[in-house]
């Protein structure tokens, strides 16, 4: 019987593979790819850089940062709150969730746990109030966020590391390279057994298995290995959900797949972790390598999205002032890595200008092609406590 995402217990692993050997094969090929861990690890340090330079805008010196709300005033607070997306997020903001409707029992919240993709849709249909998303939100969403009159907010709060997993019998496989991974999963490949990624390896066949395209970390994982987000082969096993990826490899002796880390941390005990080789030598995901970059190029940023009208409901305001004074640790609650301190400042400052109205949102209320942002929606200073 499928586990629900919801009930597995979290647990976290930080087994790594720091100076395995490579691969015997590929070994050239991998040398194409020496420069991708840098790259990778210079994109996370932009991602921090620009995250923390937008938080900034029209925060401190432009608006008074309301305390947060006391037990008192939260227990006054009524409404409900809604969210979609990642699945790798959304049990970070579900541990969020539960600690403040246990103080603000008026208020609910509910956040689902499908992909980036349909999270993403739904926000900028305007049904949701938050969105979660393992990537950065695309221009046609956003077109279609502008389409809807529909202006968002993006706050950039937990690291993850997609982990590369195999079955436990599997006793060859240590370590890919980003370039095994890319001519395995690449639209049209041929690899069909061990021996076509290694002759050393068995002539065994592969059982590949996945979610869909429309998952963020599927996205993200063709993005770093094929070349091309989303695209990949057509005959693996298309699963419903991680938990039942995790199943399936588990299940067979042949069986290889990816998760987000922590979901192969929930089932360290029953899968193998494979070390990606990005040209520096094998790298296991940890907490450390996936926050140093050095786990490249499959640690990423995961995001929040929130809808700007949405945050002059005061539920949703003392909410997210809620998650984001404490996003580290429901970040580490959900077995995720935390951001750097100064990004969660950033982000804590951004969402005050947002509610103060002075700062513009991320995404325009109303579409104008070729021109930036403007700041075409204040929203009303919220006192927690109003009801």
């Amino acid at each position: 019987m499928m586990k629900r995402l919801d009930t597995l217990p979290i647990a976290r692993s930080e087994r790594a593979c720091r100076g395995q050997a490579r691969p015997t094969t590929d070994r050239r090929r991998a040398r194409a790819w020496h420069g991708q861990r840098f790259a990778t690890a210079a994109l996370l340090a932009l991602v921090l850089v620009l995250v923390t330079a937008s938080a900034s805008t029209g925060s401190a010196q432009d608006s008074t940062p309301i305390p947060a709300a006391t037990g008192a005033e939260l227990a006054a607070l009524n409404g409900s709150i809604t969210g979609d997306g990642s699945a790798t997020l959304a049990p970070a903001i579900r541990a969020a969730a539960e600690d403040f409707t246990a103080q603000a029992t008026n208020v609910s919240i509910t956040i689902e746990a499908t992909n980036s993709g349909q999270g993403l849709t739904r926000l900028c249909a305007g049904e949701i109030d938050l969105a979660t998303s393992g990537r950065r939100i695309k221009d046609g969403e956003a077109g279609d966020c502008g389409a809807a009159g529909v202006a968002y907010d993006e706050f950039a709060v937990a690291f993850d590391g997609v982990a590369v997993v195999a079955n436990p019998a599997n006793t060859f496989a240590e370590c890919l390279t980003v370039d095994q991974l890319g001519r395995l999963w690449a639209p049209g490949s041929t690899v069909r057994t061990w021996a076509d990624l290694d002759p050393a390896w068995p002539a065994e066949p592969i059982v590949l298995v996945g979610t869909g395209s429309a998952a963020g970390t599927v996205q993200f994982f063709t993005q770093q290995t094929v070349g091309e987000e989303g695209a990949s082969r057509d005959d693996y096993t298309v699963t419903d959900g991680h938990p039942a990826t995790a199943d399936a490899v588990a299940a067979d002796a042949n069986g290889l797949g990816f998760l987000p880390f922590p979901r192969y941390a929930e089932n360290a005990d029953r899968l193998k972790l494979v070390a990606i080789d990005g040209g520096d030598g094998c790298v296991a995901p940890s907490p450390e390598t996936i926050r140093d970059g050095t786990y490249a190029p499959l640690s990423r940023p995961l995001y929040l999205y929130t809808k700007r009208e949405s945050l002059g409901r005061p539920e949703v305001a003392a909410f997210l002032r809620f998650y984001l004074a404490d996003a580290a640790a429901f970040a580490e609650r959900a077995g995720l890595v935390a951001m750097p301190a100064e990004t969660d400042t950033g982000n804590r400052d951004r969402l005050e200008a947002a509610l103060a109205g002075s700062a513009p949102p991320n995404g325009p209320a109303t579409p104008v092609a070729g021109s930036p942002v403007s700041a075409s929606i204040r929203i009303r200073q919220v006192n927690p406590n109003q009801n």
